[in-house]
């Protein structure tokens, strides 16, 4: 009977003491024995039990009265009250479990209070019912979006979304998480007073006991300020900063979204005798006077004028300009230009230019549209005359004979050792020492005279010579970094190498014997044929497992995809040589490496700047933060020939 109250351990003994009487009492009656006291005791038993029986039932009553009253506290989120048992009872053991358990919920709710300050001092959040109706924002979502939440209460998300947020994507998102699922997705919203802003936001549906979505929770992160560098550096890689005009990234994208144009070349003749007789703020001048008297001369919504380098300019035509028209347009645009007096502040410059033309897109497969409009312009410089068109006959006369002769150099290269590889230092900006070598492949004639890419890399695609040089430069590259363990090697790889069966699988057998993986480098050039393409993913991935690390060359030249870096599993990203070899100077351009190298340190890769040829450009390169230099400053800023360092550090 330890642990029972004194009230119910005397309720059991007068229990006891009432069944006692009441035999007593039988007994006498059936015996006739001392009737009137018996009857009278087996009374006053029954008066004492009782008494004792309802005061047991009222403080029953009451404990459990208090237990209630404590429960519905704890119920409104009041968990620090507490049961005081007035005594040692059978109730205690229930009371201390009860505040053990008020103790737990205390605590746990203390931790919850917790991350709910840290969630919303760092990110807005917002609560909707299943029907999608606001029903709480905190002080960082009302900060974002200007509005109060006595004024989204109610509301949908419709009031602060865009138009540009698609129909479809809408309809992504609503079907993901009314399946219950989890949705992060990026959103473009306006604020209370107009201003764009945009969210990454984390979506979950919150269920209750029956399995059924109850309301939905989503964790924001401001991403404003990225996407916003993202439009300018997308801005400033497709204008040319000089004349304002689209420039030849532009015209790329749109080369590849869209088929059926028709291209014009326009080029200054001897532009860089101005240049040299008036100086290059001249020169300059004359560039801008030019571009502004061509947009003139265009008059069809259909043509388009870019700014493509230099004194090269080009118009391209949709496929809405017929083939007639625009050959009448070339002649018309040759003979306004040649000649044209262009004001240039004091100076009266006469310029001629010369045009190179390409009527159809039916040869785009085997020969690009600039490819065929600039043999036109050689051909119509090498003929003297104004303007020229594209012909398969002046193809095959201009190049038939240096094809030749390229692919006889190549041939005997490849089948006599004389494939040479070099390997150019790139420097780690914060110790200033050398740490990685990039391959890049030359080849040796019969004479001895080395021969570099831009002469026989389009001729070994053509003759299908490609994969086998390149898997001896990897076979010499993979030699070299063997010998050097001290050093990283890069390899240029295209997507014609993985694409091709046998060299892919060579790479990759070549790799897992090397016993140096970890310090081989693969860099491919971006493009948006990455995208659609498993294979390249796959065999990444195959190399990554081993242990090499993935880079994408030339970046900012073009597609500039930050997607499918983080798919990829890139570990080095190099900017386009283009946007850094006149750095110092050009302001625009320091902005774009700027952009780009905060972005890819955002997205926790590194850095690699290439034609790094002077101090300066270092310097500037250097303060914008990124990580490795490369190029010709590199290798004179070392001190020692890079075949000594090298030589010496496999001894």
């Amino acid at each position: 009977m330890q642990g029972l109250s004194p009230l119910f351990k005397n309720l059991i003994l007068l229990s006891f003491a009432l069944l006692l009487a009441t035999g007593v009492t039988l007994y006498t009656l059936y015996y006739g024995l001392f009737f009137t006291t018996s009857l009278a005791l087996l009374l006053l038993l029954l008066s004492v039990w009782a008494y004792f029986y309802i005061a047991y039932l009222l403080s029953l009553k009451q404990s459990v009265a208090k237990v209630t009253e404590t429960l519905a506290e704890v119920g409104k989120g009041n968990y620090h009250t507490r049961l005081k048992p007035a005594s040692a009872s059978e109730f205690e053991l229930i009371i201390k479990a009860s505040n053990g358990m008020l103790d737990s919920l205390e605590k746990n709710s203390a931790f919850l209070e917790e991350y709910k300050r840290v969630v919303d001092a760092s990110s807005p959040v917002v609560k909707t019912d299943a029907d999608g109706h606001i029903t709480y924002v905190n002080k960082a979502y009302e900060i974002l979006s200007g509005y109060t939440l006595d004024e989204l209460r109610g509301k949908s998300h419709s009031l602060v979304r865009s138009d540009m947020t698609s129909d479809t994507y809408l309809e992504t998102f609503w079907k993901k998480i009314l399946d219950k699922k989890t949705f992060k997705g990026e959103f473009q919203n306006i604020d209370k007073n107009g201003k764009t802003f945009y969210i990454e936001s984390t979506v979950v549906p919150i269920l209750d006991e029956k399995g059924e979505i109850f309301e939905f929770i989503s964790i924001m992160f401001d991403i404003t300020k990225r996407k916003e560098q993202e439009r300018e550096l997308e801005r400033q890689l497709y204008v040319d900063t000089l004349t304002g005009l689209p420039n030849r990234s532009a015209v790329h994208r749109v080369l590849e979204l869209f088929s059926g144009h028709k291209l014009m070349l326009i080029n200054v003749d001897d532009f860089n005798t101005i240049n040299t007789i008036y100086g290059e703020s001249i020169g300059d001048e004359l560039i801008v006077q030019l571009a502004n008297k061509l947009r003139q001369m265009l008059s069809n919504e259909n043509l388009s004028l870019y700014r493509l380098s230099g004194d090269e300019f080009a118009i391209l035509a949709d496929n809405k300009v017929t083939r007639d028209f625009f050959r009448e347009d070339v002649v018309m645009m040759a003979h306004q230009l040649n000649p044209i007096e262009l004001q240039c502040s004091a100076h009266m410059i006469t310029v001629r230019a010369r045009i190179g033309a390409v009527l159809d897109a039916k040869n785009e497969n085997l020969r690009s549209l600039f490819s065929m409009a600039s043999l036109a312009l050689r051909d119509a410089k090498k003929r003297k005359q104004s303007y020229a068109f594209y012909s398969e006959i002046a193809d095959k006369t201009l190049h038939l004979e240096e094809n030749l002769l390229t692919l006889e150099i190549l041939d005997f290269a490849l089948k006599n050792r004389s494939v040479k590889v070099h390997f150019q230092a790139i420097a780690n900006t914060i110790n200033n020492e050398i740490e990685k070598f990039e391959a890049l492949v030359r080849i040796a004639d019969q004479k001895g005279k080395i021969h570099y890419p831009n002469e026989f890399i389009a001729i070994a695609k053509g003759a299908r010579l490609y994969s086998e040089l390149s898997r001896e430069v990897f076979s010499q590259t993979l030699e070299m970094a063997r010998n050097n363990p001290s050093f990283e090697f890069s390899f240029n790889i295209e997507m014609a190498d993985i694409l091709d069966s046998r060299t892919s699988s060579f790479i990759l057998t070549q790799l897992r014997d090397c016993n140096c993986a970890e310090r081989i480098i693969f860099e491919l050039v971006e493009s948006e044929e990455l995208e659609e393409s498993d294979q390249i993913y796959h065999f990444f991935k195959l190399i990554k497992a081993e242990g090499a690390k993935i880079a994408i060359d030339d970046f900012g030249s073009g597609y500039s995809n930050y997607a499918y870096l983080m798919k990829l599993g890139v570990d080095i990203v190099k900017i386009d040589g283009s946007l850094v070899a006149d750095i110092t100077t050009n302001h625009n351009n320091k902005r774009i490496v700027k952009s780009i190298i905060n972005i890819i340190h955002d997205l926790g890769m590194k850095v690699v700047t290439e034609y790094i040829e002077d101090k300066e450009t270092y310097q500037m390169v250097v303060l914008l933060g990124t990580d490795y230099a490369q190029g010709y400053f590199i290798e004179m800023a070392a001190g020692i020939d890079i075949e000594t360092l090298l030589h010496k550090n496999s001894q």
